[in-house]
C-alpha cells in the first residue's frame, strides 16, 4: 500500500490517532508522538535528518506487517476510554515499578562499582516511580470521575455545571505538565544506558531490567498520548459544549 502525507501539514500525534501502529515507528525513528506530538512531520523528519522516502518506505512495510485489526480510540466513548487507561496503563505502571525497582537494586548491588551510572539510573527511576503513582491516583480520584460525570451527563442530558473559574482545562493542564517530566526523566535513563545498550559484563538481571525499562518508557509514550492527544482534547471539547447547553 503506498501511503499519501502532506507532510508540512499533518502533525504527528494525528498520524498516530489515526492509526495507532505508526506509533510503532515513531519509537523505531526515535520520535516523540505523545508529548511532542504536536510538531509535524516535516519539523520531526529535519530533525532527525529522515527523507520523506525513506520514512514513508518504512511506513509502507509496517502497514503491509501488520496483522492486528486496526483500533480506533479516537472512536471510543470517554467514559470507557478512561476504564481502558486505568486497567490497561495504570494496571501496568502499578505492577512494573516494584519489579524494575527490585531488579535496579540487584544490579546496583553487583555491578554498581563498575557502572556507576546505575545509580543515577536508580535514583530517577524512584523519583518517577513516586510521580507517576501520585498522578496515577489524582486521575483515577479526581480527574476521570468528573470526565465520566460529563461524559453521562451528555449521555442522559442532565445539565452540567462548573465555576466560572474553575474548568476541566485546570486539571488537564497539571496532567500534562506532569507527562512531560515523566517522560523527560524516562527519557534522561535512556540517555544514561545509551538506548538500553548492555555492558559487556552484564548478566541475565542486567539483561532483563533493561528490557523491563525500555517497555516501561514504550508503555509511556501510548499511555500519555491516548490522555494528550485524544482523551483530554475530546474532554476539553464536551464541557465547552454542555455549558453551552448543547447534548449532541
Amino acid at each position: 500500500m503506498k501511503t499519501t502525507i502532506d507532510f508540512s501539514q499533518i502533525k504527528i500525534k494525528d498520524l498516530v490517532t489515526d492509526n495507532f501502529h505508526t506509533a510503532e515507528l515513531f519509537e523505531k525513528l526515535g520520535i516523540d508522538y505523545c508529548c511532542n506530538g504536536n510538531r509535524t512531520l516535516q519539523t520531526a523528519l529535519d530533525e532527525k535528518q529522515i527523507s520523506h522516502s525513506a520514512f514513508l518506505l518504512e511506513l509502507d512495510k509496517l502497514e503491509d506487517s501488520s496483522l492486528n485489526e486496526f483500533q480506533s480510540y479516537s472512536n471510543w466513548d470517554l467514559d470507557f476510554l478512561t476504564q481502558y487507561i486505568i486497567e490497561n496503563h495504570h494496571k501496568y505502571v502499578k505492577n512494573a515499578i516494584p519489579n524494575i525497582s527490585n531488579h535496579l537494586q540487584k544490579i546496583l548491588d553487583v555491578h554498581g562499582e563498575r557502572h556507576s551510572f546505575i545509580w543515577d539510573v536508580q535514583k530517577i527511576f524512584f523519583e518517577v516511580a513516586e510521580e507517576l503513582n501520585h498522578h496515577m491516583m489524582k486521575e483515577e480520584k479526581i480527574l476521570f470521575p468528573i470526565i465520566k460525570h460529563l461524559a453521562n451527563s451528555q449521555k442522559l442530558g442532565v445539565e452540567y455545571k462548573t465555576s466560572d473559574l474553575i474548568t476541566i482545562k485546570d486539571p488537564i493542564r497539571q496532567m500534562e505538565a506532569e507527562h512531560v517530566s515523566a517522560g523527560n526523566a524516562l527519557e534522561n535513563i535512556k540517555k544514561l544506558t545509551n538506548s538500553y545498550t548492555l555492558p559487556k559484563d552484564s548478566c541475565a538481571t542486567f539483561q532483563m531490567t533493561y528490557k523491563e525499562l525500555e517497555e516501561f518508557e514504550k508503555d509511556l509514550h501510548k499511555h500519555v498520548h491516548l490522555e494528550n492527544n485524544i482523551l483530554f482534547p475530546k474532554t476539553i471539547q464536551l464541557e465547552e459544549r454542555l455549558l453551552k447547553g448543547i447534548y449532541h
